[in-house]
């Protein structure tokens, strides 16, 4: 899972819901939360600001979604 998806999601937001907001395709959001595309400068930018955190929180330095790490516990 990707911080995209988690902060998404936190917010009570559809993917649909974030791609409308982001003019964009809801395709293209589930390929970012997937980490299988890259983003380009100005959607970072936008996300950023409907996440509200900053663009290093939820992207690499080469535009690649951040992943949220969690640690499960083993079950006997």
């Amino acid at each position: 899972m990707t911080f995209i998806e988690y902060l998404r999601k936190d917010k009570g937001m559809s993917q649909v819901q974030l791609s409308r907001e982001l003019k964009i395709n809801s395709t293209a959001i589930a390929q970012l939360e997937k980490g299988y595309r890259k983003s380009w400068p100005k959607l970072r930018e936008q996300l950023s600001k409907i996440l509200d955190v900053k663009e290093d929180v939820l992207f690499d330095e080469e535009g690649w979604p951040r992943k949220v790490h969690v640690d499960i516990p083993k079950i006997n």
